[in-house]
């Protein structure tokens, strides 16, 4: 799946276009939690989303800030 197939299945699933990379990189994450995207797939999604501004949640330090 290229990035383009990415946001079109975004789009068919939220009925929106998504407003940041991120969105986009959150939706690949679910799309491989459930199975629907190989490593490989999912892997050169993040890299291409992380190419174009997207950042990972750091939950870590997200965890820290609230206590």
């Amino acid at each position: 799946m290229v990035l383009e197939e990415l946001r079109h299945k975004f789009l068919s699933c939220k009925t929106y276009e998504p407003m940041e990379h991120n969105e986009l990189m959150d939706f690949a994450r679910q799309l491989y939690l459930r199975g629907e995207l190989t490593i490989g797939q999912f892997r050169n999604l993040i890299r291409e989303l992380e190419s174009k501004g997207a950042v990972p949640p750091n939950t870590f330090e997200d965890i820290l800030e609230v206590t």
